[in-house]
């Protein structure tokens, strides 16, 4: 299957027609096979890929159980808003173009769905340039399952950043339902039903009427339980959806929120009492800081004079005490003389000579020094005391002004805070819409609950009912124990059975290896060694190591779980059988380098025939794009318009000179 166009007519932020060329171009004998679309967020890029799985893929796109109502509701919401605006009843369509082998036979089909408000939907399919008349809707729609089974689409059309759910999948569900359908063991589950049914008939046509009355009735009951269930099940799936779409509001508007300062208008109280007591803590260290300051602090500004003055005073202080001894010894002198004389006599004269040699000395020495500084004891006291109190007070006034700075930062810093938070009055509004969306979440929350419980309970009486039944038909099956067509059908289902195990097995082993070799193509160098377990039961599919340890699935970083999805889906892909194009949306999202080069370099050139990649410019940039370039047949810009709400398609990709190239 190759894409030949794709058109829009008021699909989504596409208004009016929007014909877009998806038929890859060679170059020479050189296959180009990717398309490559460029656009911001918001721009159109999940249109084009909702686009082609709506047109192949009907209802079936949005979910394995939807309601007709649903659907067409969906459908509305996809219709372009400024073409309702201009006229109310406008049509809204896609039409998708494609060549197929169907049969042995190569044929150009094209499928058009289209759709008004409050109205049915139209499909149509032509073939070779000619409607097929004789298919209906549902028919259209059977064919189009038949080319692309609504299991398998998903393995080639999908969002690239959804896909890492796969790597959270610890049930195997997905993997289950896709393998069933891919090996056709449904079928082979409906063969086997339908062999009970013929089993259960065979019995009836010999029992009594008493018993055949009696199995009617349980079959009348289970068959209304069983519509109870369905309906309450299909409730409860409505509710779900219904439950989905609220959650996704109230994050809708939580993000609002978010945008206009609603997490700081939070904190806002808070942040100003913590403002309040700064402020206060503020205005003390600067009270203290001045009290310092009007002190002793200024002789603490020129430390090596106030060196100098006080070895100066010291030094007074010594010549003034040396002096006063001075005096004092002159006095005592005559003193002495006339106790040496009384107690030594004639020696007395010499003693007296000797102690005036010595002490003379010392006297006129002192008498030489005069102090510069002739202040008194207490005034040098005192001025000794206010130098050493200024050092002290130098050290608590840099204390205290570090501890000022740092207020000073943290109160700034709260200011900011404070004026990113709105006022309360600002986010009434905002905040009451969302009162309101998690008063319905809580209430459809109950109803969901509610519902699934009622399912549970009409499910445990249609359980109840079978095993009754089981039993009725049992007996009636062993009346007919040795009937040939019984041996017969019994023998077919334990074949069936035994089929279904094997082929199960084979394929889960082959899934193994391709799940690997696609694995160790994608991952980084460190990754290499390591190899993949499916259960066949479960489906649950773990990666183990070089030393056999399962690796935790859930550890994994968004990145890496990427990788381990685009393996299993290219995979399963491989395993269909079928050739498809292969459409991915945000493909690099949560890629790390190393990653996004693996996917750039070998998974999308060669995914399939034809790969058509919807990206962002920060995703394949000028230098992914250059590694691609060769592969890529033509690219196309998507521009979005903010006056008019609407995007339009030009050829070419971001880069002017890049654009050129790919054309």
């Amino acid at each position: 299957m190759i894409f030949k166009t794709l058109t829009l007519n008021n699909f989504r932020v596409f208004n009016g027609q929007t014909t877009i060329d998806l038929d890859p171009r060679k170059e020479g004998m050189f296959e180009r096979p990717i398309i490559l679309f460029g656009g911001l967020n918001g721009a159109g890029k999940t249109s084009i890929l909702t686009a082609i799985r709506l047109a192949l893929l009907g209802k079936r796109a949005l979910g394995a159980v939807i309601t007709k109502k649903d659907y067409l509701s969906y459908l509305n919401e996809q219709t372009n808003k400024t073409a309702t605006k201009a006229q109310q009843d406008a049509e809204s369509s896609i039409t998708l173009s494609f060549s197929h082998t169907h049969q042995g036979k190569h044929n150009l089909y094209e499928v058009t769905r289209k759709w008004q408000l409050e109205g049915d939907e139209k499909l149509t399919l032509t073939i070779n340039g000619e409607q097929d008349i004789s298919l209906n809707s549902e028919q259209v729609q059977a064919f189009l399952h038949e080319i692309v089974p609504p299991g398998i689409g998903d393995l080639f059309f999908f969002d690239g950043e959804k896909i890492a759910e796969l790597a959270e999948d610890d049930t195997g569900s997905y993997l289950k339902e896709a393998v069933q359908k891919l090996l056709g063991i449904d079928i082979i589950n409906r063969l086997s039903n339908d062999l009970d049914i013929y089993l259960k008939g065979l019995g009836a046509e010999t029992a009594d009427k008493d018993t055949l009355k009696k199995i009617k009735a349980a079959e009348d009951q289970k068959k209304q339980i069983t519509q109870q269930v369905n309906a309450t099940r299909d409730k409860a799936d409505s509710i779900g959806a219904q439950l989905t779409e609220l959650k996704n509001k109230i994050a809708t508007k939580e993000h609002e929120i978010q945008a206009q300062g609603g997490a700081w208008a939070k904190t806002k109280d808070q942040e100003q009492a913590k403002a309040s007591e700064l402020i206060e803590l503020e205005k003390e260290l600067t009270a203290k800081i001045r009290q310092e300051l009007s002190g002793s602090l200024p002789m603490a500004l020129a430390p090596t004079a106030m060196q100098n003055l006080i070895e100066q005073l010291n030094s007074d202080q010594q010549i003034k005490q040396a002096k006063a001894f001075g005096n004092e010894l002159v006095q005592a002198l005559p003193n002495l003389e006339s106790a040496l004389n009384q107690k030594f006599d004639t020696q007395s004269s010499d003693i007296m000579a000797t102690v005036n040699s010595y002490f003379g000395q010392l006297v006129n020495q002192t008498a030489l020094a005069e102090p510069k500084l002739d202040i008194s004891d207490s005034e040098f006291a005192l001025i000794n005391a206010q130098v050493t109190e200024a050092s002290q007070s130098q050290a608590l006034i840099k204390e205290l002004s570090t501890t000022l700075s740092q207020t000073q930062n943290k109160l700034s810093s709260l200011s900011i805070n404070i004026e990113r938070a709105p006022d309360a009055a600002d986010l009434h509004e905002l905040y009451t819409s969302l009162r309101e969306l998690e008063k319905q979440r809580d209430t459809t929350s109950k109803e969901y609950i509610s519902e699934l419980l009622k399912a549970k309970e009409f499910k445990a009486k249609e359980l109840e009912l079978a095993k009754r039944l089981e039993k009725d038909y049992a007996k009636l099956k062993n009346n007919h124990s040795a009937d040939k067509a019984v041996e017969r059908v019994e023998l077919s289902q334990y074949v069936l059975q035994d089929f279904k195990h094997a082929l199960t097995e084979l394929r889960v082993t082959q899934l193994e290896e391709l799940f690997v070799k696609a694995y160790r193509k994608l991952a980084r160098k460190e990754d290499l060694k390591l190899s993949a377990k499916i259960d066949p039961t479960s489906f649950d599919v773990n990666l183990v190591d070089a030393e056999g340890v399962i690796i935790n699935r859930k550890s994994m970083s968004a990145g890496e779980k990427q990788i381990f999805a685009f393996a299993i889906l290219e995979a399963l892909g491989k395993l269909s059988g079928k050739v498809l194009p292969v459409v991915v949306d945000t493909p690099l999202g949560r890629l790390d380098s190393k990653h996004r080069d693996k996917l750039i370099k070998h998974y999308f050139p060669e995914a399939s025939e034809q790969v058509i990649l919807l990206s962002t410019d920060t995703e394949v940039d000028e230098d992914f794009y250059q590694a691609i370039e060769h592969k890529v047949s033509h690219a196309f810009e998507i521009e979005f318009n903010q006056h008019t709400n609407c995007s339009t398609l030009r050829e070419g990709y971001f880069w002017a000179e890049l654009a050129k190239e790919a054309i």
